[in-house]
């Protein structure tokens, strides 16, 4: 199971209401969870903010913003990347204008973006603006992601070109799966109604206007801030995290998928702004009670995760408008999850308990969870005795101990055993094409096959027989988690297609190889 399949020296400590709260929730204690979850998954660094509608109980950061440079430490002005967790600011901003009678959530796509397609021509027709955010198109889990993962670039067009060409997994909104580019889209209908790009929509509408100075709408900016943290990936099996290749920055036009970057000090007041029903701290509205309780109104069903089923008395998951809807010991618990590559950050809210908490890592290892969970049972359920942080712990022991195992580390993983092909090298080298994602070569170099995805400068790698037509690329970057088949397809003793698909269950759903199927051109 893959990271995001699953949910998806400290800082000064700020207690602004005492040391006892939210059901004897004391500021010492998030810190003592919050230092253990740093110890137990050696996390580089970490911040966390903790509020309720008027005050912000605990805020801290911890560990260093780069491994390479242990003098700069975290505080709680440092930029973290929070990847989809920003998709409620991509929602928010369409809210609005609903709000302002520009837009309506079952508005055709095709009203606002005449070129937008998709497979079958009663589904475009059909696909509304609440379709674009609710995860239930019925494209495969992460569809199109290879467009963007893991050091693509594309323009907002690219993406819409190759909808019409990445084929369903499921009828028309039957099931729920996650989908990144559907994102893209969404910004790009705030884009043109609002007349302007979509990250100086987010600035305008939210960040300038809820004065959360630090944050910065697109991710080459928020990289390139004095303050902010490197990401950190850690090879299949270890334990230590390491600076990502800078490429892995997500790129600006996927921006409204999970590009944004804040401190944990100005988040808190993205929080609380939430907490007090969608009113600036003047008591200024700027979402309607009717559109927020929009925002926060399931629509398509999830399975729900179990550990919140076994440990929070869950029962129902559903996904809203940007947002995750749970019953969490019988509270409503809204929330989602952020993961990029080296980075992730999980936000939750019980707004019936007025607690809202934000954590963010700079390290792809996900106690971030734990430990927001951990505090919020403890302020709804203080008898529970539940151990969130030791659950999630337990859960990534076994995540990097099969990633060790399917990717080639570990004592007890198999080497590849090289075959001798079936069939000359040079009958596979040629250009192969997937109708979404494009050409990819395939090569002799050094005497053997090698593959070329051109999309990614990352994904080139020599290509090893294991089996009949069947080979492995194992990534230069061991760091990617994201080995991947080649599967070659005959007809008449000729290769004629290739498919592939990812090696481990615990690679990353946005390596979608699987949705490939290539054709051999020449």
């Amino acid at each position: 199971m893959s990271l995001r399949r699953l949910l998806m020296s400290a800082a000064a400590l700020v207690s602004c209401a005492g040391n006892v709260w939210a059901a004897d929730i004391s500021a010492e204690q998030i810190d003592a969870y919050a230092r253990k979850t740093v110890e137990d998954f050696k996390i580089a660094g970490m911040a966390i903010t903790v509020v309720s509608k008027d005050a912000v109980i605990y805020q801290n950061g911890f560990g260093v913003r780069d491994v390479r440079r242990p003098n700069e430490k975290v505080d709680e002005n440092t930029l973290f990347p929070f990847a989809s967790i920003g998709k409620a600011f991509t929602t928010a901003a369409l809210a609005m204008l609903v709000d302002e009678g520009k837009l309506d959530w079952d508005d055709p796509v095709r009203k606002y973006i005449p070129e937008f397609e998709m497979s079958d021509p009663y589904i475009t027709a059909e696909f509304s603006v609440r379709d674009l955010v609710t995860h239930r198109s019925g494209l495969p889990l992460g569809a199109g992601d290879l467009l963007v993962f893991p050091d693509a670039n594309p323009e907002v067009s690219d993406i819409l070109a190759a909808m019409k060409f990445i084929p369903p997994a499921t009828s028309f909104r039957s099931e729920y799966a996650y989908d990144n580019l559907l994102y893209v889209v969404a910004g790009e209908v705030a884009s043109r109604i609002d007349g302007r790009p979509w990250h100086e929509v987010i600035e305008q509408r939210i960040f300038i206007t809820l004065k959360m100075n630090s944050c910065m709408a697109l991710p080459s900016e928020g990289a390139a801030a004095k303050n902010t943290i490197t990401q950190h990936l850690r090879k299949p099996g270890s334990w230590e995290g390491e600076p990502i290749d800078p490429r892995y920055i997500l790129g600006d036009n996927s921006a409204p998928a999970g590009g944004l970057s804040c401190s944990v000090s100005d988040f808190a007041k993205w929080a609380q702004f939430w907490l007090n029903d969608a009113k600036t701290p003047s008591g200024k509205r700027l979402i309607s009670e009717s559109q927020k309780k929009e925002l926060w109104t399931g629509v398509t069903p999830q399975n729900v995760n179990p550990i919140l089923a076994d440990l929070g008395d869950t029962h129902f998951a559903l996904y809203g408008l940007g947002w995750g809807l749970y019953d969490f010991h019988g509270k409503l618990l809204v929330s989602h999850s952020g993961g990029l590559l080296g980075a992730v950050s999980y936000f939750a809210i019980l707004p019936e308990e007025d607690i809202a908490v934000f954590v963010s890592s700079n390290d792809f290892a996900f106690g971030v969870s734990g430990l927001a969970l951990q505090i919020l049972d403890d302020a709804v359920a203080p008898d529970s005795n539940s151990d969130w942080i030791g659950r999630f712990l337990e859960f990534y022991t076994d995540y990097q101990n099969s990633a060790a195992a399917d990717q080639g580390g570990g004592a007890d993983a198999p080497a590849d055993i090289a075959v001798p092909p079936v069939r000359p090298l040079s009958d596979y080298v040629g250009t192969y094409e997937d109708p979404w994602y494009g050409p990819v070569a395939i090569e002799i170099r050094d005497g053997g096959l090698f593959i070329d995805m051109s999309r990614s400068e990352a994904l080139d790698a020599p290509l090893v027989s294991i089996a009949d037509d069947k080979f492995v690329a194992r990534w230069p970057d061991r760091n990617l988690n994201a080995d991947a088949y080649v599967m070659f397809s005959a007809e008449g003793g000729a290769v004629n297609g290739m498919t592939m698909k990812a090696v481990s269950e615990t690679t990353d759903f946005s390596f979608d190889f699987h949705d490939l199927n290539f054709t051999k051109r020449d």
